[in-house]
């Protein structure tokens, strides 16, 4: 198994596309009842139909997954750039701090950070922050299930986090959750597992759930299965390899 991909629910995916497009520097590709997908660095970035209303479902999508995004020598001028593509500037009792909050056209928090939080040259996706119960538990599951390298100085005050073998690619980032995830809701972000070539999707399966995941329904003929982590983030994990 590796990680694949970041899915973001969408009411439009077409406008959510070119949205995140413009904001990324990157083409947005159609993949046809499955939305978009965008080709940013350690992961894809998929912007996927979103199910039902939440009334028709008496259920409601949930932030605890979100975009960091590293803004370069100018992040400040990065965020003017994506509110004239549309964002909007978002109060989520951050204070005072030297990132900024935004949301894009659909409502989805991300920040947009300073070049000094990561390296490189910028824009671009820096870190995905998941709101976990245990972030030390949560970092060694998706460890075990991506294949990444444990970075991070949890000892010293920071988040727990994974990085890419070959060190490319956003932060997989853990942070203590402010309260437990609300009982029948689900992410509106996820992550994305992919199998390898010669993987079989029952194989995985087992081994996600020996690891800590739980099985969730999933949409009758769904290209995936649904599954949440040790904290109850759900994430996909394809029934095929890519190819």
């Amino acid at each position: 198994m590796y990680l694949d991909a970041i899915a973001l629910e969408a009411r439009n995916p077409s406008a959510q596309a070119r949205f995140w497009s413009a904001a990324l520097g990157v083409p947005a590709h159609p993949r046809g009842d499955a939305g978009f997908e965008l080709g940013t660095p350690g992961a894809g970035f998929r912007l996927v139909p979103a199910p039902a209303a939440p009334t028709d479902r008496g259920e409601e999508a949930v932030t605890r997954l979100h975009l960091d995004l590293h803004g370069g020598s100018d992040h400040g001028g990065y965020a003017r750039r994506l509110l004239a593509l549309g964002a909007r500037r978002r109060d989520v009792g951050q204070g005072d701090v030297p990132w900024e909050v935004l949301a894009d056209t659909e409502d989805h928090v991300f920040c947009v950070m300073p070049g000094t939080r990561y390296t490189g040259p910028g824009p671009g996706i820096g870190a995905l922050p998941i709101d976990s119960a245990s972030p030390r538990d949560d970092r060694a599951f998706w460890a075990k299930v991506t294949g990444w390298t444990p970075v991070g100085d949890p000892d010293g005050g920071g988040d727990p986090e994974l990085r890419h073998p070959d060190g490319s690619g956003p932060l997989l980032a853990f942070c203590a959750e402010l309260g437990p995830k609300p009982t029948g809701a689900r992410n509106a972000m996820g992550l994305v597992v992919g199998l390898d070539a010669g993987e079989r999707a029952a194989d995985a399966h087992q081994r996600l759930v020996d690891l800590g995941a739980r099985p969730v329904e999933s949409g009758a003929g769904a290209p995936w299965r649904l599954f949440t982590d040790p904290s109850g983030n759900e994430f996909r994990l394809a029934t095929a390899p890519a190819g």
